[in-house]
C-alpha cells in the first residue's frame, strides 16, 4: 500500500533536526556567541541589510532621528522562510522565523503559519526611535489584512542568549526542570504562602493523580495538601460540533443521591477526560504534584453551585499554583504542543558588523489578555484570586507570583511586594496584594479595573453573571471587614460597592449597544451587570464625588435573595474566623439579588423643555483628528442632538455650554413606540431624560420608570462625565430622594 508522502516543509525540518544533532555532538565552547555565518545568508538578508543601510544614513544625518523606512519584501512566504532557516541554515532567517513563532500564543496559532491559505509575502520595516532604539517590524500580509506580525530588536552589542532547552539536541517538548526550580524557589524562599494563603482547607473534592495514567476523585483531605488548579476555556458551543461540546460537558462528574458516581470515586483512565485536562494532569505530575482541581470534574453535578462559586477565593488562594491553559482554545485542544520556535539552537546574529538581531520576549500582559482563556468570564477570578500562576503558552511558559515573574529561558524579574509598587506594574496578584494591605482607595480602583476586564468576557450561561465573580466579591468584602470588625459599613449592591457608590455608578459604555441582548432581567439598569455580554466599558474616568449625593437604602431584592440585614448575621457560629468567612459569603449572596435602591442627590432635566432637536451632523465639527462642536448656526437657541450610531447625546442651553452624554443603548431598527418599558430612549422621547448628580462632573441619565408606577422612580439610560463647559449645571437644583431600578 502506498504511503502518503511527507509534506516538503516537514521533510526539510527533519533533515535540519538531524544536522543539528550532528552539530551538537561537536564540542564548541563559544557556540552561543558565534557570529552569524556570512555564507549562511540569503536574498532576504540582503533586503534587511538595505534597510539597515538606510538606518545608518539617517543616523549619520541626525543622531536623534526617529521614523520608519519604506517596507521591503524579505521572503515570498512563511514556508519559504522556514525552508531557508532549516535547509540553508540562514541565521538571520532563523531569527525571523523564531520571531513569528514566539508571537503565537496557542499551539494552533503556530500551525496557522504553515497553512497553505496563509502563504503571503513577508515585508520588513526598520523603525528608528528617538532614544536610539531600533526594531525590525515584520508582517505577513494578505491583500486585505495583516495575518501575522513580529518584532526583532536591534542593538550595537550582543546580548546573552537563552540556554538550550535540553543538554542534548534542541527539544520540541518542554523541559519542566526549570519550571520545577521556579515553583520550588517560590514555595521555599518567598512569603507568598504565608501572606496570601486564605486558609488550611482543601477543596471539597480533588482529583488524585495515580500511577499508570489513572486518576481518582477523592474528598479533600482534612489536612492541607499541595494541589494544582486548572484554569482553561471550555470553548464556544456555537462554533464546535455538537458531539465535541457533548464530550466536554460529559466530562462533568455525575451524582447519585448527592454523591459522585462510583465511576469517578474509583480509579479511571486519564484519557476519559478532554485533552486540555489530560495534559494539565501530566504537567502537574511531572512537577511533583499529585492533586489537581478541575471545575468540571471536582464540582459534581447537583452540587449547590451558588455555595461553590462563593468559595472560589479559597480554592484558588490555597492552591500550590494555578495552571492557565493559554495555549488551548477549547477543552478538547491539547495544552502541550511542539514548540517550533526552538527547533534550531539559539545563535547570535550580526549584520553589517554594526547590528545584532535579538528575538523579543512576548510580554506577559499579552499572554494574559489575548489568549482564548481570557475571553471566558469565569477565568478572571481564577487569575485574580491565585497567588501563584503558570501561564502555559504555545512556545513557552510564564510564571507570576507577588515577588517574581519569570519567562521560560528568561531572567527572573524580582518584584517588591509593597502596595506602592503594585500601582506601577502589571501584576495578576495586584488585587490580592491590595486586599492584604487594606488600601481602601486603591482597592476600589482595582474593583473598577475588574469590572472593565469582566464585562468584555463571555459566559455560556448569562444567569451566571454574578456567580462568575462571586469569589472576588467575597474576598473584597472580607478585606474591608478587617478581621470581622463590628463597624463594617460596606455592602455589595448588584456588582457595585456602597462605600464608594457614586464612583461605582459612573460606569459608561464605549459605544451604545444593541438593547435586545440586555440582561436587565438579571440585574437592575444602574448596574453594569445588566449590560449584554462581551461589552467594552469605561469605569476609571477622573471623579470627585458630589457632597449632595448620598446612598439611602436597599428597597427591594429579588425573590431568591429577599433576605434582610439580620439574615446576614444568622450564619454566625461564635467562631470569629468562621463567622468572618460566612459573613462575606452572605453579603455577596444578598448583594447579587438587589434590584431597587434609594439614593439622594440633585436632580434636573437634561434637555430644556423649549429646546429644538437638530441633526448631529449639523453641530459636529471635524478638522483632521480633532472632534468638537460648532453651534454657530443655532446662536441663542436651546438645542439638543443625538448620534443614532454610537449613542452620544448633547444638550445646550441658549447661552450656556453643552453637556455631552453617552446613552447605553441605540434605538433598534424595529423600535415599537408603544413599548414603554424598553431599556433605550425612544426617538422623540429625549426630553423625558432627567439627570442625577453623582460627582462634580458626573451624572446619571435617567427616565421615569413607569413599570413601578411610583413617583420619583427611575431607570438608568446613560451617563455624562467630564462636562467642563457646564460646571454649574446643577447650581440651585433641588435635592431629592429617588428610586433607581
Amino acid at each position: 500500500m502506498l504511503k502518503q508522502p511527507m509534506p516538503e516543509s516537514h521533510t526539510w525540518r527533519a533533515m535540519d533536526a538531524v544536522r543539528s544533532l550532528f552539530q551538537a555532538s561537536i564540542p564548541s565552547s563559544g557556540f552561543l556567541w558565534a557570529k552569524s555565518n556570512p555564507h549562511s545568508q540569503c536574498k532576504g538578508c540582503g533586503e534587511i541589510c538595505e534597510l539597515l543601510r538606510w538606518g545608518e544614513v539617517q543616523r549619520r544625518r541626525d543622531s536623534a532621528y526617529h521614523g520608519s523606512s519604506p517596507p521591503r519584501m524579505v521572503h515570498r512566504s512563511y514556508l519559504d522562510l522556514d525552508l531557508c532557516a532549516g535547509v540553508s541554515g540562514c541565521d538571520t532567517c532563523r531569527v525571523l522565523r523564531r520571531a513569528f513563532l514566539l508571537e503565537q500564543i496557542t499551539g494552533q496559532d503556530a500551525e496557522r503559519l504553515e497553512h497553505p491559505n496563509n502563504q503571503f509575502p513577508i515585508h520588513a520595516v526598520l523603525s528608528l526611535g528617538s532614544s536610539g532604539d531600533s526594531r525590525l517590524l515584520l508582517a505577513i500580509e494578505s491583500p486585505r489584512d495583516v495575518l501575522f506580525s513580529a518584532t526583532i530588536h536591534l542593538s550595537n552589542e550582543p546580548r546573552p542568549l537563552p540556554h538550550s532547552l535540553t543538554k542534548g539536541a534542541p527539544s520540541l517538548r518542554s523541559d519542566l526542570s526549570e519550571l520545577r526550580r521556579v515553583v520550588d524557589d517560590c514555595h521555599r524562599n518567598h512569603e507568598c504562602s504565608s501572606r496570601y494563603r486564605w486558609s488550611r482547607r482543601n477543596p471539597t473534592w480533588l482529583l488524585k493523580i495515580l500511577p499508570d495514567d489513572f486518576v481518582q476523585l477523592v474528598e479533600g483531605p482534612p489536612t492541607p495538601v499541595d494541589y494544582v488548579v486548572l484554569s482553561y476555556s471550555w470553548g464556544n458551543p456555537t462554533t464546535m460540533p455538537v458531539d465535541e461540546w457533548a464530550r466536554i460537558k460529559g466530562a462533568g462528574t455525575k451524582t447519585i443521591k448527592g454523591r459522585p458516581v462510583p465511576e469517578r470515586l474509583n480509579p479511571f483512565r486519564v484519557r476519559e477526560l478532554p485533552e486540555t485536562m489530560q495534559d494539565a494532569i501530566m504537567v502537574s505530575a511531572s512537577l511533583g504534584f499529585f492533586y489537581i482541581w478541575i471545575d468540571n470534574v471536582c464540582i459534581p453535578k447537583g452540587t449547590n453551585w451558588d455555595t461553590e462559586a462563593s468559595l472560589m477565593h479559597e480554592v484558588y488562594g490555597n492552591s500550590a499554583f494555578t495552571l492557565v491553559a493559554s495555549s488551548s482554545g477549547k477543552a478538547t485542544d491539547h495544552l502541550l504542543h511542539d514548540r517550533l520556535a526552538w527547533t534550531h539552537r539559539s545563535k547570535a546574529c550580526q549584520l553589517r558588523e554594526l547590528w545584532w538581531l535579538h528575538n523579543a520576549q512576548m510580554p506577559l500582559d499579552r499572554v494574559r489578555f489575548e489568549s482564548p482563556v481570557s475571553r471566558r468570564a469565569w477565568t478572571l477570578q481564577e487569575e485574580r484570586l491565585s497567588p501563584r500562576v503558570v501561564y502555559w503558552a504555545g512556545q513557552r511558559w510564564y510564571w507570576s507570583c507577588p515577588e517574581c515573574q519569570v519567562a521560560e529561558m528568561g531572567e527572573p524579574e524580582r518584584i517588591s511586594p509593597t502596595a506602592d509598587d503594585t500601582t506601577s506594574r502589571s501584576c495578576p496578584q495586584r488585587f490580592l496584594e491590595l486586599c492584604r494591605t487594606g488600601d481602601e482607595h486603591q482597592l476600589h480602583e482595582e474593583w473598577l479595573d475588574i469590572v472593565e476586564a469582566y464585562t468584555r468576557r463571555d459566559l455560556v450561561a448569562p444567569k451566571d453573571r454574578f456567580l462568575a465573580i462571586a469569589g472576588l466579591a467575597v474576598r473584597f468584602y472580607n478585606a474591608k471587614a478587617a478581621n470581622g470588625g463590628t463597624a463594617v459599613t460596606e455592602d455589595y449592591l448588584a456588582g457595585l460597592w456602597k462605600d464608594n457608590f457614586a464612583r461605582h455608578l459612573a460606569w459608561s459604555v464605549v459605544s451604545a449597544l444593541d438593547s435586545r441582548q440586555n440582561l436587565q432581567h438579571i440585574a437592575p439598569s444602574w448596574s453594569w451587570a445588566s449590560l449584554p455580554l462581551q461589552v467594552h466599558t469605561q469605569t476609571k474616568a477622573p471623579f470627585k464625588p458630589s457632597e449632595h449625593f448620598k446612598f439611602i437604602a436597599v428597597e427591594h431584592t429579588g425573590p431568591a435573595h429577599a433576605s434582610s440585614k439580620e439574615d446576614v448575621t444568622r450564619t454566625e457560629t461564635g467562631d470569629p474566623l468562621t463567622d468572618y468567612v460566612n459573613r462575606g459569603r452572605a453579603v455577596e449572596e444578598r448583594g447579587r439579588g438587589v434590584k431597587v435602591i434609594q439614593v439622594q442627590g440633585r436632580l434636573r432635566r437634561f434637555i430644556p423643555e423649549n429646546a429644538q432637536g437638530v441633526s448631529w451632523d449639523a453641530i459636529e465639527w471635524r478638522r483632521g483628528g480633532r472632534l468638537s462642536f460648532d453651534f454657530g448656526a443655532f446662536s441663542g437657541q436651546p438645542i439638543y442632538a443625538r448620534n443614532k450610531a454610537d449613542g452620544r447625546i448633547t444638550s445646550k442651553d441658549a447661552h450656556g455650554g453643552e453637556v455631552v452624554g453617552q446613552l447605553d443603548y441605540v434605538v433598534p431598527s424595529e423600535d415599537k413606540p408603544r413599548d414603554r418599558f424598553t431599556p433605550y430612549v425612544q426617538e422623540g422621547r429625549e426630553k423625558e431624560i432627567v439627570c442625577l448628580e453623582l460627582g462634580e462632573l458626573a451624572m446619571l441619565l435617567l427616565v421615569p420608570n413607569r413599570k413601578w408606577g411610583q413617583p420619583e422612580s427611575y431607570r438608568r439610560v446613560g451617563v455624562a462625565i467630564g462636562y467642563a463647559n457646564r460646571k454649574g449645571f446643577f447650581y440651585g437644583c433641588e435635592t431629592k430622594t429617588v428610586r433607581l431600578a
